[in-house]
């Protein structure tokens, strides 16, 4: 019996890996939510972590294991609370740093094309703060490098944050390929006599691919990993090095 915590950014099939670790209903699975117990949607209801971390310990009673998946707290706050506990805290993010940053990318301008006001936000402090940046860059300062930039930041510093407090990170690609292995590692399941699949679930892209605006985002993105570097530590990364750095870490 365990308490998991399994954070993400998201943009890394967290929907439909929280269902596979329900296992038949043997264990709590929250997904995306910051109310363990009500699991609300994102803004609705929302705890601080340690209520939150609460909640799971008082679930605890009735399920195997109380797990849960892409709840968007601060990977620093989660080890302060947990740690001296047995509690498990494991990374889920993309082996490819480049599908994962185009995920959010495509999400961003989903929401920014529905009148998200956070996002509209996010893209005029962007065009403001780095317009020069994209000259330089050959590049306009327009929704399309503005959002892009925003994906870059939002999904690797994050990522950098999992990599510096969890105990382990997973990948995506890996848990598709084999769940059960998966299931097994983070203690979700001691049953080895089924199998466990991981239903296709929502792409972002699709939302979005019908635009004829959206055909260079991948150059735009390459653009950015050719000339951005993100510090960690006193190190200075490429975008090579990062992805190497989550790997080191997996």
């Amino acid at each position: 019996m365990a308490i998991i915590i399994i954070e993400s950014i998201g943009f890394s099939a967290t929907h439909t890996i929280s269902e596979m670790l329900d296992i038949d209903g043997k264990n709590y699975v929250s997904h995306g939510t910051q109310n363990f117990k009500k699991n609300t949607p994102m803004g609705q209801e929302n705890l601080l972590f340690h209520q939150f971390y609460s909640q799971m310990i008082k679930q605890h009673d009735d399920y195997v294991n109380c797990i849960s998946v892409h709840s968007n707290f601060d990977p620093s706050e989660i080890i302060k609370v947990i740690t001296g506990t047995d509690t498990k805290f494991f990374g889920l993010l993309r082996k490819s740093q480049r599908n994962q940053i185009l995920s959010c990318f495509y999400w961003a301008v989903n929401g920014f094309l529905n009148g998200r006001e956070s996002l509209t936000r996010h893209l005029i402090q962007i065009h403001k703060d780095h317009g020069e940046l994209f000259k330089q860059m050959g590049l306009p300062s327009n929704m399309n490098t503005c959002l892009m930039l925003y994906a870059f930041q939002h999904v690797v510093n994050f990522n950098i944050k999992l990599a510096q407090n969890t105990q382990k990170l997973f990948f995506m690609e890996d848990i598709i390929e084999d769940p059960m292995s998966f299931a097994m590692k983070i203690g979700a399941t001691e049953i080895q006599d089924f199998s466990l699949k991981i239903a296709e679930g929502p792409s972002h892209k699709n939302e979005v691919k019908a635009y004829d605006f959206l055909i260079n985002v991948q150059d735009i993105l390459e653009v950015l990993i050719k000339k951005l570097t993100i510090n960690i530590g006193e190190k200075r990364l490429n975008f090579n090095q990062i992805e190497n750095f989550f790997s080191e870490k997996s």
